[in-house]
């Protein structure tokens, strides 16, 4: 492995967007910033409400081992998602984001978790608690070292029709301020 690999985990119940998310990702590191990605999916039997993930990898050299092996960067958008997805983290450098009006508890030896009240944010700032997603990318760009912020932003753009640009400009801006603020 590189010094540049980078394993990040987006986990939450289906229709919270973790899959999305790990798109948005990989076309910010892979296209935008040029990097070497794997994009892993991973869906719970429901759809919707089911425990739901997406993992990416990042590195400036070939990928040889697809899969996760200790995530350096975790999102947990529930509870479940929290409880299942952190355990094999990395405790001492990794960071944990949560959303802190969906996860009351977290592992107590992670060094670097964040709460952020990312649907609270996307409530008040879109009208539209399905864009804390977006809120998510804006927090992720700045706490994480999968993409940059600019490269992130971009790849949320051309995600979405341009009908929708300014809401999601406005919930991804939102989610880096707040995450600018707990630094």
């Amino acid at each position: 492995m590189s010094e540049q690999h980078y394993e990040m985990r987006f986990g939450g119940s289906g229709g919270q967007g973790m899959m999305l998310m790990g798109d948005v990702m990989a076309q910010a590191a892979g296209i935008q910033e040029g990097k070497e990605v794997v994009l892993l999916k991973s869906y719970g039997p429901e759809a919707r409400g089911g425990a739901c993930r997406s993992e990416l990898i990042t590195d400036t050299e070939a990928v040889n081992y697809p899969a996760l092996t200790r995530p350096d960067f975790v999102l947990a958008m529930s509870q479940l998602a929290c409880d299942s997805y952190t355990a094999d983290m990395d405790r001492e450098n990794g960071v944990l984001l949560t959303d802190a009006e969906l996860v009351h508890t977290v592992p107590a030896d992670v060094k670097h978790a964040y709460a952020i009240p990312l649907t609270r944010i996307a409530r008040e700032e879109t009208g539209r608690p399905i864009t804390a997603n977006v809120v998510a990318l804006g927090a992720i760009s700045v706490l994480s070292r999968g993409a940059g912020e600019d490269a992130v932003r971009a790849a949320v753009l051309s995600r979405f029709p341009e009908k929708l640009h300014a809401m999601n400009l406005k919930a991804f801006n939102a989610g880096a301020a707040a995450a600018r603020a707990l630094l």
